[in-house]
C-alpha cells in the first residue's frame, strides 16, 4: 500500500467450465498463477526437488551431452560455469519467464556480443527443452522469439587473408610454417584439423587429405573433429601435392605431419606468435586478431568472389549450413566493392547518353 503497509486481496480466475478442464489441468493453471503472483510481489517459491535449473542443467550435461561435439560441450559448460548457473542455478524452472530472461540478456549487454548472448540463450532453451520432454514443468512460449535482442549495430568483421596476401606469407615464411600456412590457404582445414595432420591422413593416390582428428589447443591432445560434415575428405591440388611431398622429403616426419621439436603437436597460439605474426608485420599487413582461421575465410571469400558455386564453396570449407558459409565466411572487400560499382558507372560528363525513352498511349 502507499503508506508501506501489506494488504492480502483475493482474486478469483475463470479457468474453464467443468468438463471443459480436468481438476489436474486446473490446479496446474492454479499453481502457474500463484507463482506469477508471488514473483510480481518479490517472492518465488522455493522449486519442488529435481526442478531446480541446476538439477535440469546437470540431467542434461549427464545424457545429452555425450552425443555432443567436444566443442559444443566446451562451449556450454563454459555457458554454464559462468553465466547461467551463478544466476540461475536454484531457481526453479517455472522462474525462468520470459520477463526473468528478457532482464538476464539486458544485462548480458555490458559484457558480450549479441552472438554470445545467442549461444548462451541457447545453451539454456536447450536444457528447458530436455527438462519438459523428462516430464518438469518449463513456462510455456520461452523462445528467441519472445525475446527482444539487441542487434549487430557496431560489430566488427572477421579479419580474412587475400589471395594476393596469402602468396606473400607464404613466400616470406620460412619451414614448417611455410607449409603450414600454404595448406591452411590450399585446403580450408580448421587450424586444430591442420596441426592435427598426420602422414596416414594423406592419400596421394587419390588425392585427397581426410582430417580424422584435431589439436584441442588447451591439452595438445588429438580429439574428434568439430562436426560429421568435418570428416568429409578435402581435393588435394596439384599443387598441394607437389608442396607435401618436398615437405616430407625435406624433414622426414614419421607420425604427426607438423610436429614440435618434441614431437607433440604444435600449439595453435605459438604458431601464430611465432610464425605469422612477425610475417604480417615484415609485409605491413594488419596483425590484430588475425590467426589461421583468417586463411580459411580468406578461402571462402576468393572462391565466392571466383563465381564457385555457393554448394561448391560449402563442400570445401565443410561446413553442415550453407547458412554458415556465407554469414560467416564470405567477406566483401573494398577492391571488390570498387570493381562492381565500376561496372556500373555513369560515363563522363558530357557524353551525350541515351538514358532511356518512355512511349505512352494516348
Amino acid at each position: 500500500m502507499a503508506d508501506g503497509s501489506v494488504r492480502s486481496v483475493r482474486s478469483r480466475f475463470d479457468l474453464g467450465k467443468v468438463g471443459a478442464i480436468s481438476e489436474l489441468s486446473a490446479r496446474r493453471e492454479h499453481d502457474r498463477l500463484r507463482t506469477q503472483i508471488n514473483r510480481e510481489r518479490g517472492s518465488v517459491p522455493t522449486a519442488p526437488k529435481g526442478e531446480t535449473f541446476k538439477d535440469a542443467a546437470e540431467a542434461y550435461m549427464e545424457s545429452i551431452a555425450p552425443h555432443l561435439s567436444i566443442s559444443t560441450v566446451r562451449q556450454r559448460r563454459s555457458h554454464l560455469k559462468h553465466h547461467l548457473l551463478p544466476k540461475f542455478g536454484a531457481s526453479g524452472l517455472m522462474a525462468l519467464d520470459v520477463r526473468t530472461l528478457q532482464k538476464f540478456s539486458t544485462e548480458l549487454l555490458a559484457t558480450c556480443s549479441r552472438k554470445t548472448i545467442l549461444n548462451i540463450l541457447g545453451t539454456l532453451f536447450g536444457i528447458l527443452d530436455y527438462a519438459k520432454k523428462c516430464g518438469s514443468r518449463v513456462p510455456d512460449g520461452i523462445s528467441f522469439a519472445s525475446l527482444t535482442l539487441a542487434s549487430d549495430r557496431g560489430a566488427t568483421e572477421t579479419a580474412y587473408i587475400r589471395s594476393e596476401d596469402a602468396a606473400r606469407i607464404v613466400f616470406h615464411s620460412r619451414e614448417p610454417y611455410r607449409s603450414i600456412f600454404a595448406l591452411a590457404w590450399s585446403t580450408g582445414l580448421r587450424a586444430g584439423e591442420l596441426l592435427g595432420l598426420t602422414i596416414g591422413d594423406l592419400d596421394f593416390e587419390r588425392k585427397l587429405i581426410f582430417a580424422r582428428k584435431q589439436v584441442d589447443d588447451r591439452t595438445r591432445s588429438l580429439r574428434e573433429l568439430k562436426t560429421r560434415s568435418s570428416a568429409a575428405p578435402v581435393a588435394m591440388t596439384t599443387e598441394v601435392e607437389a608442396l607435401l611431398r618436398s615437405y616430407i622429403e625435406a624433414f622426414r616426419p614419421s607420425g604427426l605431419l607438423f610436429p614440435n621439436r618434441h614431437g607433440r603437436p604444435r600449439k595453435r597460439a605459438y604458431v601464430v606468435k611465432f610464425g605469422l605474426k612477425p610475417v604480417l608485420k615484415k609485409l605491413g599487413l594488419p596483425s590484430k586478431d588475425v590467426g589461421l582461421h583468417a586463411f580459411r575465410h580468406g578461402l571462402g571469400t576468393a572462391l565466392s568472389n571466383s563465381k564457385v558455386s555457393p554448394k561448391t564453396v560449402q563442400q570445401i570449407l565443410r561446413h553442415a549450413d550453407i547458412k554458415t558459409t556465407f554469414r560467416y565466411y564470405v567477406h566483401s572487400d573494398t577492391d571488390g566493392q570498387r570493381k562492381a560499382l565500376e561496372s556500373v558507372a555513369l560515363p563522363p560528363i558530357g557524353t551525350n547518353v541515351l538514358i532511356g525513352t518512355t512511349h505512352v498511349a494516348k
